[in-house]
Formats: structure tokens, C-alpha cells, sequence
């Protein structure tokens, strides 16, 4: 398996994990409680909140909701598109449209889809020689 086959195997199972969770933006309440926010950005804006957990403190709610369905899904679409411009790059390169600028620009492409990758080291299909 390579990088970007990878990458797009993790994000597809992060987006397939944020959609099984409704999609919507998170809040949290004063209780430490986590529910859905239709009316946030991003939400249908109308419908009820849904209970989604009780966190045993005011930060650990935060840190939940923060890191809602609507940012996992909004994430790896900006992701996704990295790794498209890196694809189509490299496409470019092995037309034979070689220049040491752009074998330069490729070069840090890589390194930030390494970087990328780094949140899922603990995958058995990672590899070690993809650290930066």
C-alpha cells in the first residue's frame, strides 16, 4: 500500500465514522452534556438536538464537541484535495514535464502528506518509512 492509498483509506473510514454519527455540529451545555446543533452552520438548521454523551468535565465536552462529525467531514475534504494536487502533480512529472522547481514543489508536497499521515501511525498499515 502506498501513501496516498493509504491516506485515502483512513479518511474514508473517518468520513464513513462522521456520517454514522449524524454529520451535524456538536455543542456542549454547562452539565458536561454533548448534544447535536442543527442551527449551527453547517446544520439542516431546524430539527431537535440529540443527546450524544456526558463528559465528566467542562473541558473534556469541549474537547468532544470540537472535534464534531461536521469537522471530521469538513476535514477530510480539504485533505482529499491535497491529495488530489499531489496526484495531479505527480501525473504531471511522470509526463516527462520535469523542472527542478517542480521536482522541488513535489518533493514538499510528499513531506506534508507524511505529516498527514502521522495522526494514524498507530495503523498496522502504516509504515515507518513514511515518517518524516
Amino acid at each position: 500500500m502506498e501513501l496516498v492509498e493509504f491516506l485515502r483509506a483512513r479518511l474514508a473510514r473517518d468520513e464513513q465514522i462522521a456520517r454514522d454519527c449524524s454529520g451535524l455540529p456538536w455543542k456542549t451545555a454547562t452539565s458536561g452534556t454533548v448534544h447535536t446543533d442543527p442551527k449551527a452552520p453547517g446544520g439542516p438548521g431546524d430539527g431537535p438536538s440529540a443527546y450524544v454523551a456526558t463528559a465528566e468535565n467542562g473541558a473534556y465536552a469541549e474537547h468532544i464537541a470540537r472535534h464534531d462529525p461536521a469537522r471530521t467531514l469538513a476535514r477530510v475534504e480539504a485533505v482529499r484535495q491535497i491529495l488530489d494536487d499531489y496526484e495531479k502533480h505527480a501525473w504531471i512529472l511522470g509526463q516527462g514535464h520535469r523542472t527542478p522547481e517542480l521536482e522541488a514543489a513535489q518533493v514538499v508536497r510528499e513531506n506534508v502528506l507524511r505529516r498527514l499521515a502521522l495522526p494514524y501511525a498507530n495503523h498496522p498499515a502504516y509504515r515507518d518509512d513514511w515518517r518524516p
